[in-house]
């Protein structure tokens, strides 16, 4: 298993494959393949249904699995140095087209919503996508479902608050 960090670009700049770059507080930005996710602890999701922000009904999203954002958070060296820093941190889940979804730390490590963040990579058996090597995030539990769904996953940035 390959982890990898920015030492590592010019590996990066020749390869097609899609990484998970995890950025921001931490020690070293962390990169992760999809085999390196696969490796790790899997959740199962059943079937449930995707709504949009208006309350619309956009289908369903499939039998999926992934991997808990807050265990791929927990593979990269988080930079915590008072007691109180993880009540004013937040993670900004970014796709490779600009899409943004904010979830609080608290909300993630320390509340059942954190139970349900999932970085999925497979759907109905099947990757997402043709190429096979990139994820989506859902929050599963959230009531509007589309709104915080991030297609084509590629960047968890840390952030504190001042």
């Amino acid at each position: 298993m390959k982890v990898t960090d920015e030492t590592d670009n010019d590996t990066m700049a020749t390869d097609t494959r899609s990484y998970l770059r995890i950025s921001g507080r931490v020690t070293s930005p962390l990169v992760l393949g999809i085999e390196q996710l696969r490796a790790m602890d899997i959740l199962d999701l059943e079937n449930r249904p995707m709504i949009c922000g208006s309350g619309e009904p956009k289908g369903q999203i499939g039998n999926c699995r992934g991997i808990l954002l807050a265990d791929i958070i927990n593979r990269a060296k988080v930079v915590v140095t008072d007691h109180n820093d993880t009540k004013k941190m937040y993670v900004i889940a970014a796709s490779d087209d600009g899409y943004k979804a904010v979830f609080s730390w608290q909300e993630i490590f320390n509340s059942p919503n954190g139970d349900s963040i999932v970085v999925l990579f497979e759907k109905n058996g099947n990757p997402l996508y043709e190429e096979g090597d990139e994820v989506d995030l859902l929050s599963a539990r959230d009531h509007l479902s589309g709104p915080r769904y991030v297609k084509r996953l590629k960047n968890i940035e840390i952030v504190m608050v001042d």
